[in-house]
């Protein structure tokens, strides 16, 4: 790769820097699908694999942008071999293309994987770190036998009486087909959502799927729970990135979750993943800190993670007009506002 500061884009510059992503959240595949759903344009500004950022551009009115760094978990990669001076070089260049490229703001989601890089870009003074409801992670790298071990007694017991129904699991690449409207891991993943009452952007478009399928390739499988009718009553897709496996999107039917069906459907991952060579299985958090799904997901053995979020304003006078102009939309004052604790303020109270 080339020496220095640089932006990539969608195009053929994106598959060379694929080979140096940290993780399966800063590749420019799952990028691309992130920005489908985001409704903006992927890029990642970078110095060869040393510094990473992927961020998705949003359009703020005609004329003004801000960034979120993809859902899920990337924020800014800092190799352990950067010094502090490489990351203030670094983001006094990023913050200079954001500025000229006429963006406001900056969202960060950090991996809980990477707790180096949040330490790294809290010495930068200039991004204020939020900590979020932990996530949970599982050490596989010990082989099925331990990770089974490692688990609640409850969570062994599911999956028997999961078994004893005649519920069967399997993980295999996913396909396009797997990603269509109607497909058993769409039509399981949308109705779940739908009975949570989850918020609308937990649905993403036909698009979204289509890109994530085509850009991930062999990074992206589906776990998938049968019953002994084989039709699928529960699925799962999972990301791989060299020695770590994420859960991504999951669903099931309540029938079958109510026999232990979605212990069964994590425990499939698990097993999967110790076989074929990851270290770790990141199983993400809950909708809340500490709530029914965390506590789900934390009987499989798993550790808390720390997951950190963090906000810059890359043009604060454009910031507070922005903030201003949505306050008085919303009958507010701009200070309450800022306050909310929304990031950016100016998009508070937006679909």
């Amino acid at each position: 790769m080339s020496t220095g500061f640089a932006v990539t884009g969608p195009g053929p510059g994106a598959a060379l820097l694929d080979a140096h992503c940290p993780d399966v959240y800063f590749t420019a595949g799952y990028g691309r699908a992130a920005a489908v759903a985001d409704s903006g344009t992927w890029r990642t500004v970078h110095e060869d694999d040393r510094l990473m950022l992927p961020h998705v551009l949003r359009p703020v009115g005609e004329t003004d942008f801000d960034a979120a760094t993809p859902y899920g978990y990337s924020g800014l990669h800092v190799d352990a071999a950067c010094t502090p001076a490489d990351l203030a070089r670094f983001w006094s260049r990023a913050l200079g293309h954001w500025r000229e490229s006429g963006l406001v703001a900056l969202f960060l989601r950090f991996s809980p994987l990477d707790s180096a890089s949040v330490e790294a870009v809290r010495g930068l003074g200039s991004v204020t770190l939020t900590r979020r409801a932990d996530t949970i992670t599982v050490d596989v790298s010990q082989g099925p036998d331990q990770v089974w071990k490692g688990m609640e007694g409850r969570s062994r017991t599911a999956i028997r009486k999961a078994r004893s129904t005649g519920l069967s699991g399997a993980l295999r690449p996913a396909r396009a087909e797997d990603m269509l409207p109607g497909s058993p891991f769409r039509a399981l993943y949308e109705s779940t959502m739908a009975r949570l009452g989850s918020q609308s952007w937990y649905l993403f478009p036909d698009r979204y799927y289509r890109q994530l399928a085509a850009g991930l390739d062999k990074a992206l499988s589906i776990a998938e729970i049968r019953d002994p009718d084989d039709a699928v009553v529960a699925a799962a897709l999972v990301l791989r990135h060299r020695d770590r496996a994420h859960y991504h999107l999951a669903g099931s039917d309540p029938q079958a979750a109510r026999v232990g069906g979605n212990n069964l459907l994590v425990w499939t991952i698990l097993e999967w993943a110790a076989h074929h060579g990851c270290r770790v299985v990141h199983l993400g958090g809950g909708v809340r800190a500490d709530d029914g799904l965390f506590q789900f997901k934390r009987s499989f053995g798993g550790v808390r993670t720390p997951f950190w979020t963090g906000s810059a304003i890359v043009r604060p006078d454009r910031y507070r007009e922005l903030v201003a102009a949505q306050a008085q939309l919303l009958g507010r004052s701009a200070d309450d506002l800022a306050a909310s604790g929304y990031f950016p303020a100016y998009r508070a109270g937006q679909p």
